[in-house]
């Protein structure tokens, strides 16, 4: 006689059901909407691409401390969007490279060491991976708002002093646009892709596993069933895992910048030996005049300093910057063209200027120029070059005034 064999039984913790379907969907929704203050990312992008942001910091300190750098996006200042890193006491600065998540980023904040500590900043900037100046940020947009003794030029940057008692010091910078990484949707959509589907896969193996552990299928349509059922409780909590990457991502994309005013500027980093006057002209058709001019005051120090000069909204036919009224000595360090946000839209090399008139000497050396005016000299005179020109009327042209971010 041959055996027969009873029809397989599921228990009824296991059985698909409508009503189970329903109750794990509210389930998962009210998970979904509490918060995650770190979201989850199970699957980081092996190739991002390019356009992703770097913070750049070259700094140095005169005691042993922690620099903390804190950047808003969109969700206030707060610890977890913050960057850490000990320091100790050197007179020679080193660049700290960090990346920054894909968000808009619409404040930024740097708390030095604290307990009367001096932070040296060379240089602070966004870049990208290929190298390029988002922004640079210069010692006059920094502000102090707690427990800072001073902000003070030095030879080639600017010092932050906390005050002898400090024991949370800060400064913020000020102005800001905010600053939005170019392709920041789609990246952050594959995460949430990714991220999602591989939670959900390890989460239908240990589904499945317990399953098959108290179930075998009585015919395939009961295994299918039953198969799809886990497979979709799992993804419904692979979504929730992910909730805080899912949210932040919407919430970016949504985000709106303010608009943005039109036109350019020319900004020079340098050192001036003594206080005068600079002036800037450009020629659109009517060659050298007052009425196309701007003048700047250099500030009474010898550190670096930031001169800014408004660029005309026209096509350029040259570009003339007399450095001085006098005789004496500049030291450029950069040489840059920015929007009304102060981002960068363009890097002139260093030998854009050329010598005209009452100029002893101009050299590059050591990635910063230096240029000294001729005894006796009341009207210094220093033209820029034919490609630096070319590359200024690209950028002032319509399609390069407002980059999409």
């Amino acid at each position: 006689m041959s055996a027969h064999r009873p029809p397989s039984t599921v228990p009824s913790i296991f059985q698909p059901t409508w009503g189970r379907a329903l109750f794990a969907l509210i389930l998962a929704i009210g998970g979904f909407l509490l918060p995650q203050e770190v979201p989850l990312e199970w699957y980081p992008l092996n190739e991002p691409g390019t356009d992703i942001n770097y913070l750049e910091i070259s700094c140095a300190s005169d005691k042993t401390g922690e620099v903390r750098i804190y950047y808003d996006l969109t969700h206030g200042i707060n610890e977890l969007n913050s960057i850490r890193f000990p320091i100790s006491p050197t007179e020679q600065t080193y660049t700290y490279t960090f990346p920054l998540p894909d968000g808009p980023m619409v404040a930024l904040q740097v708390d030095p060491p604290a307990l009367g500590a001096t932070l040296t900043i060379r240089q602070m900037r966004i870049i990208n991976r290929r190298g390029e100046e988002i922004r640079r940020f210069t010692r006059d947009q920094f502000q102090a708002s707690n427990e800072i003794a001073a902000i003070t030029p030095s030879a080639d940057g600017w010092k932050l002093t906390s005050t002898a008692n400090a024991t949370n010091p800060l400064a913020r910078i000020d102005p800001f646009y905010p600053i939005i990484p170019v392709g920041k949707d789609h990246r952050n959509l594959l995460r949430c892709l990714l991220s999602t589907g591989y939670l959900a896969g390890m989460l239908s193996i240990l589904l499945l596993a317990v399953l098959f552990t108290f179930y075998r299928p009585a015919s395939w349509p009961d295994f299918l069933a039953h198969l799809g059922f886990m497979i979709c409780l799992a993804l419904l909590f692979a979504f929730v895992g992910n909730r805080g990457l899912i949210r932040n991502s919407i919430h970016y994309a949504r985000y709106i910048p303010p608009p943005l005013a039109p036109g350019l500027s020319l900004e020079f980093d340098l050192t001036s030996s003594s206080p005068t006057n600079a002036q800037l002209f450009w020629d659109t058709g009517h060659d050298f005049n007052e009425t196309e001019s701007v003048r700047r005051t250099y500030e009474p120090h010898q550190g670096l300093q930031t001169l800014r000069f408004p660029l005309a909204d026209k096509s350029l036919k040259a570009l003339r910057f007399d450095p001085r009224e006098n005789e004496g000595q500049l030291t450029i360090h950069v040489i840059r063209i920015v929007d009304a946000g102060q981002r960068t839209r363009i890097e002139l090399p260093l030998n854009s200027l050329e010598a005209v008139r009452e100029i002893a000497e101009i050299k590059t050396d050591r990635g910063q120029l230096q240029m000294r005016t001729a005894v006796g000299s009341n009207d210094p005179i220093t033209f820029f070059s034919a490609a630096a020109i070319t590359a200024i009327n690209q950028a002032l042209s319509p399609a390069k005034l407002i980059r999409p971010e």
